[in-house]
């Protein structure tokens, strides 16, 4: 499944596809509301590719499309507070990898499997 998303800037103004200002540096908003995300690169050296509107139901292995660059969703993570006897949430992030470097790591880790479970017969014999 994949989603194209626009993102909210830090003034809180929608936009798709354009860049806000300060939006490759830090930032001190949190995506709290549901649907809203911070997007960070994984890939070395790790970047927040900013806050973006997705569907609340964006999980792991989700193809995402953020400024026209097609991304690989890796992991979602939630982080809550507890406030007065109750968790709210504080933040959400997906951590995600470029489409070709998740398709090339893919194919690397798959021949190291096979390559080492080729190893592991050959010393069975």
């Amino acid at each position: 499944m994949q989603h194209s998303v626009g993102y909210t800037d830090h003034r809180g103004s929608s936009s798709s596809g354009s860049s806000g200002p300060g939006r490759r540096g830090k930032h001190n908003k949190k995506a709290r509301a549901p649907g809203l995300f911070e997007v960070q690169d994984i890939s070395p050296p790790k970047r927040s590719l900013g806050i973006h509107a997705l569907p609340p139901t964006t999980h792991n292995g989700d193809e995402i499309e953020v400024e026209g660059s097609s991304y690989v969703v890796q992991s979602v993570v939630m982080q809550f507070k507890l406030v007065r006897g109750r968790y709210e949430r504080e933040h959400a992030r997906l951590e995600v990898q470029h489409t070709g470097r998740f398709l090339y790591n893919t194919f690397l880790e798959e021949l190291y499997r096979l390559d080492s479970s080729h190893l592991q017969d050959r010393d069975d014999r």
